[in-house]
């Protein structure tokens, strides 16, 4: 072979290489891509389905009371939660997940939404700023229902959704939340939400996320304004 053909096909060979590589950079990052549009199409599923499940309770707690079911009478008792069972509930009528009463199945949020496994809380020791009458007393306590230990992530993508602000991406801060007492048909007042600085994106907001202090992020759903 004579000198210059052998340089002609060391320069085609080169130019191969460097094709081939340059193919496998771009599938190497179009795959980088996918994934990463994946997972925040995931956080996006995540995020609705706890919103949505949260407006499906709320609904049916706005039905049983348009039936004349009282405050104090409503019951979220189940077999998959502890504390709920409400004494002045005497029939399912009054029970949220019951089929005389609500109709709601309960279903836990997805384990991939949560930084370690909990259940809703439906609490009424709470008051949201600007939502209802902020009154700092038990008359003013709001019915929430919560999920505690939400991933950040799909906290930040659940605000999305409900157009509440993330102040520098990040969800609201507030250091103040009470979920301790289960809701047995009787408020009180421990804490408001909403009423700081770092927490204003939350005043006037029925729903939303936010991390309490340095602890966990928690999703809130206001199901009776007080």
């Amino acid at each position: 072979m004579k000198a210059a053909e052998s340089g002609n096909v060391m320069f085609y060979i080169l130019i191969a290489v460097a094709l081939l590589a340059a193919l496998s950079y771009a599938v190497a990052m179009g795959s980088r891509a996918s994934v990463q549009n994946l997972t925040t199409d995931r956080q996006r599923l995540l995020a609705s389905e706890i919103v949505e499940y949260a407006d499906t309770v709320k609904r049916a707690v706005q039905q049983l009371r348009l039936r004349g079911v009282a405050f104090n009478t409503l019951e979220f008792d189940d077999p998959a939660l502890t504390g709920y069972a409400n004494a002045n509930c005497a029939a399912g009528d009054c029970m949220i997940f019951d089929p005389a009463g609500g109709a709601i199945v309960f279903k836990s949020a997805s384990a991939d939404a949560l930084t370690a496994p909990s259940s809703w809380a439906f609490i009424a020791n709470n008051e949201i700023e600007l939502v209802g009458t902020t009154t700092g007393d038990a008359a003013g306590a709001d019915l929430l229902m919560v999920q505690p230990n939400v991933i950040r992530e799909v906290c930040a993508m659940i605000n999305d959704l409900l157009d509440v602000a993330n102040p520098s991406g990040d969800p609201p801060v507030d250091t103040s939340l009470d979920t301790t007492a289960p809701f047995t048909g009787a408020a009180a007042y421990a804490q408001t939400v909403g009423d700081e600085a770092s927490s204003a994106a939350l005043a006037g907001r029925t729903a939303g996320c936010f991390r309490e202090g340095a602890a966990a992020y928690y999703f809130y759903e206001v199901l009776i304004a007080r």
